[in-house]
């Protein structure tokens, strides 16, 4: 079995717990390291000019009681040296000032509680770092007046953030949300990061018996790309978890994968990994990303966080304890990525 003969070096996963959503039952756990299933590979290269950096803005909640990413809003653009590109965040709205329910896209309306305007402009790209102006400011619907104008000169490496602003919610206290912090990266893109990747990914789940499973996944693409992946579901039995009656529980583990070659034989990778429990149309979910630098060639294995929460499942079956159903389990994500050949 594969996890029996690789030496591994590993790393733990920063989990997010998430709340509850209504209809179909969907809570958030905790998130940890995994294992992989064979797949044809996918492709998906995009041509980008040099001179350029992988810009992202986002905006990422709080919550009241628990982690900070949750949830989460932003995107990725490329842009070139001496380029100015124009991106709008909204928070809130007139039904819902939830600051966590945010989205970049440019405004259509004043349906919002605050709008954030960004002017980017990469000024230069040396030594593997990335140097930008931001012009962004921050209003209110229905106030014409900026509340913030602000112009800041920022130098940023691999995998480097830089928070611009932060707003408490305004919502009523006793919602999950806290505040919302909006941040900026610019990972520079190089020539040597635009070489195809080739990465392996295995869930793994070992038993407390010495049991072993995997599964595996192989997905290519540019080297800087945000990759998608979804590994073959695990199933569990859940009788004697705490339902009444054995119900099938399944695990699916997915996410996004953004690796970056070095000149000197390593590979930056940012890893984000979704891992969802599942009995029916009822499932826990938790969210978790780490960014980590390995050798190229070199497999990574990375700890996936015990889950909690009960599962819910149809009226009359009760609910699955989702701790008791993996006790002594340990669920891992190998990670492995090469230059596409």
């Amino acid at each position: 079995m594969f996890a029996g003969r690789v030496a591994l070096r590993t790393i733990t996963l920063a989990a997010l717990a998430v709340a509850a959503v209504l209809c179909t039952p969907l809570l958030r756990d905790a998130i940890a390291p995994a294992e992989a299933k064979s797949a044809v590979g996918r492709q998906g290269s995009s041509p980008v000019a040099p001179g350029s950096a992988r810009v992202r803005i986002e905006g990422l909640g709080t919550q009241r009681n628990g982690i900070t990413g949750w949830s989460r809003a932003g995107g990725n653009y490329v842009e070139a040296v001496g380029d100015t590109i124009t991106h709008f965040l909204r928070a809130g709205n007139q039904q819902d000032p939830n600051v966590c329910n945010a989205t970049l896209s440019e405004p259509r309306s004043e349906d919002y509680l605050f709008l954030w305007k960004f002017e980017t402009q990469i000024i230069e790209i040396t030594g593997g770092r990335s140097t930008l102006q931001v012009h962004w400011t921050r209003s209110r619907a229905g106030n014409p007046v900026a509340e913030r104008d602000e112009t800041r000169t920022i130098t940023l490496g691999p995998g480097d953030t830089h928070v611009l602003d932060f707003v408490e919610n305004q919502a009523d206290p006793g919602t999950a949300c806290a505040s919302l912090m909006v941040r900026i990266a610019a990972d520079p893109i190089l020539p040597e990061a635009l070489r195809p990747v080739t990465v392996d990914l295995w869930t793994v789940d070992e038993s407390a018996a010495g049991g072993v499973r995997s599964v595996h996944e192989r997905i290519q693409g540019g080297g800087g790309e945000s990759l998608k992946y979804q590994l073959p579901p695990f199933d569990f039995v859940a009788a004697g978890a705490g339902t009444t009656s054995g119900r099938a529980v399944q695990i699916n583990v997915g996410g996004t994968l953004q690796a970056t070659l070095a000149p000197d034989g390593f590979v930056d990778v940012t890893l984000t990994t979704v891992r969802k429990t599942m009995s029916g149309k009822a499932a826990v979910q938790g969210e978790g990303r780490v960014q980590f630098r390995t050798k190229v060639g070199e497999t990574v294995a990375v700890l996936l966080p015990e889950p909690a929460w009960r599962l819910p499942l149809r009226e009359g079956d009760g609910s699955v304890d989702i701790g008791r159903l993996f006790a002594g389990h340990r669920l891992s994500l190998y990670v492995k990525v090469e230059p596409t050949r």
